[in-house]
């Protein structure tokens, strides 16, 4: 069984749950599709599970730790409510958060020999 390093595992959760809220909020493209897509219920949950890992952390986290958990909880709810306020249909564009479009390979400079 691989050990895990002391002190990684609540930065790691933080981190996990902080990404995943970011995308459920619409705010980073989704790694798997590249679009841009709102859920707000799953990104209330998120923001849950972060508020009870800091609730049943208490008194066991060193002071950075507790530093990235209210830090990552305070932006998340604060970006939440700014979602809450939006109609349905006021999500982003995906364009405007997607990389630019690969170019063909005709329009790749080519080497000369």
């Amino acid at each position: 069984m691989t050990q895990v390093e002391t002190g990684t595992l609540i930065p790691y959760m933080t981190e996990m749950f902080r990404i995943q809220a970011w995308i459920s909020l619409g705010k980073v493209a989704h790694p798997m599709t590249g679009k841009l897509e709102r859920d707000l219920p799953a990104a209330r949950q998120m923001i849950d599970f972060l508020a009870e890992l800091e609730t049943r952390t208490e008194g066991n986290r060193s002071s950075e730790e507790t530093r990235l958990l209210r830090g990552a909880l305070t932006e998340l709810r604060l970006n939440y409510l700014e979602e809450m306020k939006k109609p349905p249909e006021e999500i982003p564009s995906p364009e405007s958060s997607e990389a630019p479009a690969e170019t063909s390979p005709e329009a790749e400079p080519t080497e000369s020999s």
